[in-house]
Order: C-alpha cells, then sequence, then structure tokens
C-alpha cells in the first residue's frame, strides 16, 4: 500500500490569496474614516457606508444634470436608456468611493475612501446632525475623518504631518491640541510623540497651546497596531470629540435590545471602556507636556 505523501500547496495560489487579502487590510497610504462602535460591527459599518453616501451627493442635482443634458431631438427610448446608465455608472463609482478596511481591532473599523478632503464631508455631517438633532445612526459611535495613514513609528508620523502643518499651521497664529490614543501598540512613545509633534507645530509660527476646549484645531493620532491614523480637524470639542450620538444630544450608553428594550445594563464592553480609560490618561499627559512647552516659551532670554 503506497505511503500518503503531503500535499504541495501552490506558492502562486497563495501569494494570489495573500495579494487580495492584504486589499482589504488597513494599510499606509490611505485616507478615510476611523469609526468605533460598542457592538455590532458588521451594522456599524453598514451605518457608515450608507451615511457617508447620503451626505457626499446631491441625488436630485444628479436627475436635473442628466435631464438637462439630453438633446431635444433624441428619441424618447434613448434619452431613457442613457438616463439608466448615467445612473448606473454614478452608483457604481459611489461604491466604489467607501470601501470598508479590517483594522484587527475589536470595535474598530477603517472606511477608506477616494474623495478629497475627508475632513469636509465629516463637517458636513456633524454640522446637520448638530442642527437637526436627529440620530442618524444606532451603533455606530464616533466616526473620525483621516488625511493619512502610515506606518506606527516616529520618523513616518512626523514626516506624513509635514504636509498637514504646512496646510493647517502656515497662515495666521492659532491655538491648537494634540490628542493621541493607541490600540494593540506600546512601541510609539506618547510622549516622545507629542514632544515632536508640538516643537514641529511651534517652528511654523507662534502657535499656542490650548487644552481648555477651545483650542480651533486639533491633531490627531490614532495609533491602530502598526498603522497610525493622522489628522488636524476644527471644532473637536464642539462635536463632542466626533461622538454622533452626543452631537445629536442623545447618550452615549444604550441597551443591546435597543432604545426601547428594557435591560438598562449594557454600555461599553470591557475592551471599549479600557480604551476610554486609556484615552482620558492620554489627554491628562498631553495637557502636562504641553504645558511644559508653553512655560519653556515664557522664559526670557538673559
Amino acid at each position: 500500500m503506497a505511503s500518503s505523501r503531503p500535499k504541495k500547496f501552490n506558492s502562486s495560489f497563495v501569494k494570489k490569496f495573500n495579494f487580495k487579502d492584504n486589499r482589504f487590510k488597513l494599510q499606509p497610504d490611505r485616507k478615510g474614516f476611523l469609526c468605533t462602535c460598542s457592538f455590532g460591527e458588521k451594522d456599524c459599518q453598514k451605518e457608515a457606508i450608507n451615511l457617508l453616501r447620503e451626505y457626499s451627493e446631491e441625488k436630485d442635482n444628479l436627475l436635473e444634470d442628466n435631464t438637462g443634458t439630453v438633446e431635444e431631438s433624441t428619441d424618447i427610448m434613448d434619452s431613457m436608456d442613457n438616463e439608466l446608465q448615467n445612473l448606473s455608472n454614478k452608483d457604481n463609482s459611489d461604491w466604489k468611493k467607501f470601501t470598508p478596511l479590517a483594522t484587527g481591532v475589536g470595535n474598530c473599523l477603517f472606511i477608506g475612501t477616494t474623495i478629497e478632503d475627508p475632513c469636509e464631508l465629516m463637517y458636513k455631517i456633524l454640522e446637520d446632525i448638530e442642527n437637526t438633532k436627529v440620530q442618524k445612526t444606532k451603533f455606530l459611535l464616533r466616526m473620525i475623518p483621516i488625511s493619512i495613514t502610515c506606518k506606527a513609528n516616529l520618523q513616518s508620523i512626523t514626516t506624513a504631518f509635514i504636509d498637514l502643518f504646512a496646510k493647517h499651521f502656515s497662515s495666521e497664529p492659532t491655538t491648537f491640541a494634540i490628542m493621541f490614543n493607541h490600540r494593540y501598540n506600546n512601541s510609539v512613545k506618547r510622549d516622545q510623540i507629542i514632544n515632536e509633534l508640538a516643537n514641529q507645530v511651534a517652528s511654523l509660527g507662534e502657535h499656542s497651546v490650548d487644552l481648555s476646549g477651545g483650542a480651533k484645531k486639533t491633531i490627531i493620532v490614532e495609533v491602530v497596531k502598526s498603522v497610525c491614523c493622522l489628522s488636524v480637524v476644527e471644532n473637536y470639542r464642539r462635536f463632542c470629540k466626533f461622538n454622533l450620538l452626543s452631537v445629536c444630544g442623545r447618550p452615549e450608553k444604550r441597551t443591546a435590545e435597543g432604545e426601547n428594550g428594557d435591560s438598562e445594563s449594557s454600555g461599553s464592553s470591557p475592551k471599549v471602556k479600557k480604551q476610554e480609560d486609556e484615552q482620558v490618561n492620554t489627554e491628562e499627559t498631553e495637557k502636562e507636556h504641553c504645558e511644559s512647552i508653553e512655560r519653556e516659551k515664557e522664559i526670557p532670554d538673559n
């Protein structure tokens, strides 16, 4: 009886499989939206994409533009075919505009995008929620616009911030704050990152630190495993740290059964609670470092 031999794997198939798998993972040189939830990651992902698609395009204007471009001499059937074709192409582009990317961290996902400025779209969503007080999501809690992603190390972070700082801090003096948070990564030193970024901003002009909640610019540093998500946003405190439920005036903690559920014990999971505690400690550390930098500026030269 012939002995059984182990089957050999096709190396080309393995490489092809890994390539397809990595396309849907969070990697450097991407932009989009960092989303968090307490439970229901799949539902959170659907809510995030639907919300972004809703505010990204004006469907009514699209229909009016397509109708106006049809020539009068065109046959009715041809005009209908053209309109359906244009709508189909537009829908396909909308689906490609927002792509979910896996982060490898529970209750934390990333929606990649091809739009030019994720912050502009995020401001539009938050301002509408703030004015209407209408709850747009049930599972999605926070949605932070990310201008660029890079590798989670000091050199990559400072290099990626060069263009962002030149865009936001090259004009008139302004106030800023630094918000640092990390998930499943202890190699990136918080103190080192804060000092380096604060000095980099100070070298661009007479900008001052404001951690009282009124800072005009907020530097976002979100480390997720081996990838760092970076952005410079405005009105961070006004929009309740980009918490959609808080912006519309709803409580953050909700039951798993929904708004009409009888259970009162739900809220955040232990992992999310731990991340929230780490963020509070992070903000306190940032305040101490930024205040020390301000004191050094105030010391007169002898």
